[in-house]
């Protein structure tokens, strides 16, 4: 079901683009794109030295006027103190949120979103507002498993 809580400001290096959601009629198209940045970015991160043992983030937002959007603005990238040299900033802006924990087959990764936007958020009876939607790779999420287990934060008035 989910469970409300606040974010604060913080600001977030790494990669963005613009490509399809996972509510795209292609089917898979946003797993695929979000997937391909992705291991761009964790492979940049490996080329830096950088570690990345804390969390993880994917940060989107409708980059169209479909409802939902067909296509995303879409940002990988971990928190620091300071710049990533050859990465993106990206001004987190919190606030408050719906967070739904996922655990999904990891082929079929745009179930969960469908289950968090589609089923869990209208039960929840919170009321949704414009902002930053938040993905959460933390210590359940591992990259060799047949598992998803992530968070997703929708935000919420």
């Amino acid at each position: 079901m989910g469970s409300k809580v606040s974010i604060t400001p913080t600001k977030l290096y790494g990669l963005q683009r613009v490509g399809p959601s996972s509510f795209n009629d292609v089917e898979n198209s946003g797993a695929e794109f979000s997937k391909e940045l992705w291991l761009e970015f964790i492979g940049a991160l490996i080329n830096k030295d950088i570690p990345f043992d804390g969390d993880l983030y994917g940060i989107s937002w409708p980059a169209d006027t479909n409802t939902p959007p067909q296509e995303v603005f879409y940002f990988c990238g971990l928190e620091s103190q300071t710049p990533i040299d050859g990465f993106d900033e990206l001004e987190l802006t919190g606030g408050n949120y719906l967070e739904v924990a996922c655990d999904v087959p990891a082929e079929s990764i745009d179930s969960a979103f469908h289950q968090a936007y589609m089923v869990d958020m209208p039960a929840s009876g919170l009321q949704g507002r414009d902002g930053q939607h938040i993905e959460i790779y933390g210590d359940e999420y591992d990259p060799n498993s047949d598992r998803a287990r992530f968070r997703i934060l929708i935000p919420i008035k």
